[in-house]
């Protein structure tokens, strides 16, 4: 069961959060609890500026896998196009 509890946030916050909630068809109350629990859920020492540069390794090392990719991709389709020359 939920209480009523007083929190300040800012007009930015209130803002998003209503925002947020219109387009996933819920309300203010949900989505500000959804909030909380997702901070909460985080380890005690979490380190956003740690997490942040974890995420820009990941994002840099898929950046890196989709570019071999392309180069593999391309170097496919030209075989196959030679391939196709070669058969009579």
């Amino acid at each position: 069961m939920a209480t009523a509890t007083t929190v300040y946030i800012s007009p930015n916050q209130r803002k998003r959060l209503f925002q947020r909630a219109r387009r996933r068809k819920t309300n203010f109350s949900e989505e500000s609890r959804a909030a909380l629990d997702f901070y909460l859920d985080l380890p005690p020492d979490f380190h956003a500026e740690a997490f942040a540069a974890l995420l820009r390794e990941a994002n840099a090392s898929m950046d890196r896998s989709i570019a071999k990719l392309d180069e593999t991709l391309t170097f496919f389709e030209k075989y196959r196009r030679e391939a196709r020359q070669w058969t009579i």
